[in-house]
């Protein structure tokens, strides 16, 4: 799950403070509409009957399956605890922060913010841009990708967890 801070930086302040209670006070849980969460969610199939710790073993089965170093695997699953797995193109979203590990040297990047999906003769392309504002191409098949979760993302699978 996301740090305060992290989750405070990046979201209005309001929706952050509910975030924190609800951890805090699992009974506030009830008091949120998970439907109304789903629907402002664009097609939240990826996260359909998933809990957190669901989206957490899929990152640690798919870092597992690199044959890293456990202290290097550890330190990837840590760095990647917002993040889920995207197993299939249709589920990337645009104008959300990915990482990625490089198939070849196995090294988790810093990442970018994904702009654009393009199909050409060598396969998918995405077009990503980082903190600099410098855009730049990853190969989604040369690469495992994951995607930053959103606020809402974390409460559907607040809300899995506790059906």
């Amino acid at each position: 799950m996301a740090t305060s801070s992290s989750v405070a930086s990046s979201y209005p302040t309001d929706f952050a403070e509910i975030f924190e209670k609800v951890k805090a006070d699992p009974t506030l849980f009830s008091a949120l509409d998970v439907n109304r969460l789903l629907e402002k969610i664009e097609n939240e199939h990826y996260l359909e009957n998933k809990s957190a710790d669901d989206i957490s073993k899929d990152i640690f089965d798919e870092i597992e399956e690199l044959d890293l170093s456990e202290e290097v695997a550890m330190n990837y699953c840590m760095r990647l605890s917002d993040y889920r797995l995207v197993d299939k193109i249709c589920d990337l979203r645009y104008g959300r922060w990915m990482r990625w590990i490089k198939k070849s040297d196995k090294t988790l990047t810093n990442g970018g913010l994904l702009m654009n999906v393009k199909l050409d003769a060598g396969g998918s392309v995405l077009l990503c841009k980082n903190n600099t504002n410098r855009f730049f191409n990853v190969r989604y098949d040369d690469c495992v990708i994951f995607q930053k979760l959103t606020m809402e993302e974390q409460f559907v699978l607040l809300a899995n967890e506790r059906r």
